[in-house]
């Protein structure tokens, strides 16, 4: 009985002592960064260029259905243009993720970012910041006269003031950011 007692006491220290480093490790790895290349890319003017960026934002890329303002959703499905402003909520087992602000306002959009910036964003998602972001955004193979386009068209969005809690993560989605989250 006594032998019994000291095992299942030495197997509670280890369990303990592993869930003990397992938060440590979650919490010390959550906002690793990550170099990855800024695509050679330059917002362009031409009228070709921002209607093939228009098109591929409101059509095939299906920006507004994530990026649009939620409160507007039934414009949206009405095939109106609506800003896109982001907040729209993903409620996951994770946490909540919430879209971006990718109108051009420069304090709560994308406004301040480079074409670089925001071209590496949606390649290889990678934030601004250097970290890894969910890649919910299939851009890894899209041609970079397409990722021109589309960057080129979101430059001439209209700010929106709309700053976005982006994540609000409980521990499953944090260990998860630690450890499976990845650039492209």
């Amino acid at each position: 009985m006594k032998t019994a007692l000291k095992i299942l006491k030495w197997v509670g220290i280890v369990l303990v002592s592993l869930a003990v480093i397992l938060v440590i490790l979650v919490y010390a790895r959550r906002d690793r960064t990550f170099e990855a290349e800024y695509p050679n890319i330059k917002a362009s003017t031409d009228s070709a260029m921002l209607e093939r960026g228009k098109y591929l934002v409101n059509g095939p890329a299906h920006c507004t259905e994530c990026h649009g303002d939620p409160s507007q959703m039934d414009k949206l499905l009405r095939g109106e243009e609506v800003p896109l402003s982001g907040g729209y909520e993903f409620k996951l087992p994770l946490g909540v993720i919430r879209s971006a602000n990718i109108t051009s306002d420069p304090e709560t959009g994308i406004g301040k970012l480079t074409d670089g910036e925001i071209a590496r964003t949606l390649r290889h998602a990678v934030g601004s910041d250097g970290r890894a972001i969910f890649d919910f955004m299939p851009f890894q193979n899209v041609s970079d006269y397409d990722l021109t386009a589309i960057v080129s068209y979101l430059r001439t969005l209209p700010p929106v003031k709309n700053k976005v809690e982006r994540i609000d993560f409980n521990f499953f989605g944090d260990a998860i950011r630690a450890f499976l989250i990845e650039p492209v």
